[in-house]
């Protein structure tokens, strides 16, 4: 009897040393990410990545606003003056998406390089988007009359250094990979997305 519960408490001590709580975390991280992508199917959620780039008409919102603002300032400045940066969560929270909720818990799900890759490029749109509307504001808000060539050359410029940033979101967001700087070659499709995730 005591041999039996001496081998089974030996049993037991190899599965822990062989288990380690980064080996589970995996393993529960991985169970998390399959259980999401089988749910995207029939969404706007992409099933590599888990984000969606219906977050992205947040900025194509502003883009528009500033085309408007060139030729109709005193229509749109209003609007324009209104707009305000918002998080993933803020905007799908507040918005009519169908699948928002869903989109809201893959993103938190969404492979850690990926996220941090959109979450990078997101901030830099958010502060050029903070400095472009405080800039155009300025142009609007001056005593004297606008002036009109000014005014279009800060929203066209402005408008394209957006256009720039979004399409590198929408890239990461559907998969296709952007390289680093220092990178050579390009990565896109799944080919990149697994190079982001360690996988083969």
């Amino acid at each position: 009897m005591f041999p039996d519960r001496k081998r089974d408490e030996m049993d037991h001590i190899e599965i822990r040393e062989d288990v380690s709580r980064e080996d589970i975390v995996s393993a529960f991280r991985s169970a998390m990410v399959g259980h999401f992508r089988s749910h995207v199917p029939g969404t706007n959620i992409n099933e590599s990545t888990l984000l969606t780039t219906d977050y992205l008409n947040h900025f194509h919102e502003l883009v528009m606003l500033l085309e408007a603002v060139s030729s109709e300032p005193s229509d749109f400045s209003g609007d324009l003056m209104a707009w305000h940066p918002l998080t993933y969560e803020e905007h799908f929270s507040a918005s009519g998406f169908r699948d928002k909720n869903l989109a809201i818990a893959a993103y938190h799900r969404a492979p850690p390089k990926i996220r941090a890759r959109f979450d990078d490029t997101v901030a830099k749109l958010h502060g050029e988007a903070v400095t472009l509307v405080a800039e155009v504001s300025s142009e609007l808000n001056e005593a004297s009359k606008i002036d009109e060539n000014r005014l279009r050359s800060a929203c066209e410029n402005g408008a394209a250094r957006l256009r720039a940033l979004i399409d590198q979101a929408n890239a990461i967001a559907n998969g296709e990979v952007m390289p680093d700087p220092g990178d050579s070659g390009d990565v896109g499709g799944q080919a990149g997305v697994d190079a982001l995730f360690d996988q083969r």
